[in-house]
């Protein structure tokens, strides 16, 4: 929701009046002035009465276009101009609450104000509804937590390598009125930025139960990226944190991946890897995500994978005889995505001192990739399957693993039989993780060896030993990553 969000403020800030973008009125380099204020009025069950004002202060001559534009339907008598205020008003709050909904925020209520249109001195929106359960929160803690960014979505904006050719003067505050018998836990520190004339400034106070937080924004014209990224690169101070002695209900998907992995080898050391990975939730990501193949075309996005597999397989130095891709579920509404893709290889498993070593990464990758709380509960699973040839022999297995740490899980079942050696690992997550508990419970186990023979000894002349570190992990990490073309959370 915090993405989505900040694009909300952002174009409340900067695009809802101007439309698609900013111009410079003849030679001369413009600087937009505004003011914003989102006042945050929090229920006991986390539901909110939100403010949000915006004004636009200057310059003059993009105030008076502005206005123009919106009474240009009062010529001829098409409109009077209360008509044209009020039709203006209902568009942009139509925008307000297509922007929250995409966020996840529902509202009741709503309504949108406008003043300045007539006299011109300046342009001021006044949205104000209820978002129902604005402020989340998290058992896992046992606090809530509300979202606001004195960055004013610049942390996040898309930014020209040369900047825009204006420049920018706001002024942010976000007021916070905590809930009765609420403890107020953390809030937003103040912080001064500077890059060449331009700046970032920080403050804070808190007097009673309300929290109000404001930021200065100056940005000069033709800023550069490395600009924007000096002021709010490294900005993580986003949340105001309060408990209560009444628990809340927790909202939140759960994100549910199969994933299969099963390597038939051969007797001259030849691999065939056989990977299905599995889709299941959040439904509403697997239902995008099948609408994206059949927007780009089934054939197409098969072709992509098997090349993209193809590729990354050849560049980690295996030798690539064959492969195919099909992708299933893609008619069924409710059925998980599959991506079914099938290679025979040589030089996969890489041959050193006499037997081949294949080493994994038993917890899908999940260590390292986690740099905030987790806001799906996570329960992912790898199936992991070796068949050896007549006469080859296991050496070395992982052992079986349980852990648990505040609630979070990860195990990995070892069963051999025979030639035939199954590893089940499962990673579940909960929802609010923190990535530090997350990395206690798997940053041991992130590497997972079998080591085999064969009857037919060393062929090829296999991979090196920086090439091996990736290419076993391959499989887990195409599956984890999936392809980013399609695959995007």
């Amino acid at each position: 929701m915090r993405k989505v969000l900040t694009v909300v403020i952002a174009a409340v800030l900067l695009t809802s009046l101007v439309g698609p973008g900013f111009v410079s009125a003849g030679d001369e380099v413009q600087v937009y002035k505004q003011d914003f204020t989102l006042r945050i009025v929090l229920m006991p069950n986390g539901s909110a009465n939100i403010t949000m004002t915006s004004v636009l202060l200057g310059p003059k001559e993009f105030i008076d276009k502005q206005r123009e534009s919106i009474l240009e339907e009062t010529k001829n008598g098409n409109m009077t101009l209360e008509e044209a205020i009020k039709k203006f008003e209902q568009e942009q709050l139509g925008w307000y609450i297509q922007g929250f909904t995409r966020a996840g925020v529902k509202l009741v209520n709503g309504s949108v104000k406008s003043y300045g249109i007539e006299e011109g001195n300046n342009i001021t929106l006044v949205f104000n509804a209820i978002a129902l359960d604005y402020a989340r929160y998290y058992s896992y803690d046992h606090y809530w937590e509300v979202w606001v960014d004195p960055t004013a979505g610049y942390a996040t904006m898309m930014v020209p390598d040369t900047g825009f050719p204006f420049g920018i003067e706001s002024n942010n505050t976000f007021i916070v009125v905590l809930p009765p018998n609420a403890t107020l836990l953390s809030y937003p520190k103040s912080t001064v930025k500077q890059y060449n004339q331009s700046r970032f400034v920080v403050g804070s106070s808190v007097e009673g139960n309300t929290v109000v937080v404001r930021s200065n924004i100056h940005l000069e014209p033709w800023l550069t990226l490395d600009g924007y990224r000096a002021l709010f690169g490294d900005y993580a101070d986003y949340y105001i944190r309060y408990g209560t002695p009444y628990e809340g209900v927790e909202h939140y998907e759960r994100s549910v991946t199969n994933e299969y992995i099963t390597l038939n080898i051969y007797s001259n050391g030849t691999v065939r890897l056989h990977m299905r990975d599995e889709y299941v939730e959040p439904l509403r990501d697997v239902i995008a995500r099948k609408t994206e193949i059949a927007l780009y075309g089934v054939e197409n996005v098969t072709e992509y994978i098997r090349r993209t597999y193809s590729l990354a397989l050849s560049y980690y130095g295996a030798i690539v005889d064959s492969g195919k891709v099909t992708i299933l579920g893609l008619n069924e509404t409710t059925a998980p995505l599959v991506i079914d893709a099938e290679y025979t290889l040589r030089n996969f498993i890489k041959y050193e001192n006499g037997s081949y070593i294949y080493t994994f990464d038993p917890t899908l990758g999940m260590a390292d990739s986690l740099t905030s709380r987790v806001e799906y509960e996570v329960n992912n699973t790898l199936y992991l399957t070796l068949n050896l040839p007549e006469g080859g022999d296991f050496l070395e297995i992982p052992s079986s693993v349980s852990r648990e740490v505040k609630g979070n899980r990860f195990t990995m079942t070892v069963v051999r039989s025979g030639n035939i050696l199954r590893i089940t690992s499962n990673v579940y997550i909960r929802y609010g993780a923190q990535p530090e508990d997350v990395k206690e419970l798997l940053a041991n186990y992130t590497s997972a060896t079998v080591r085999y023979t064969l009857t037919a000894g060393r062929t090829g002349s296999g991979m090196s030993s920086t090439q091996k570190i990736m290419a076993t992990a391959l499989a887990a990490l195409l599956i984890v990553g999936a392809v980013a073309f399609w695959k995007r959370r």
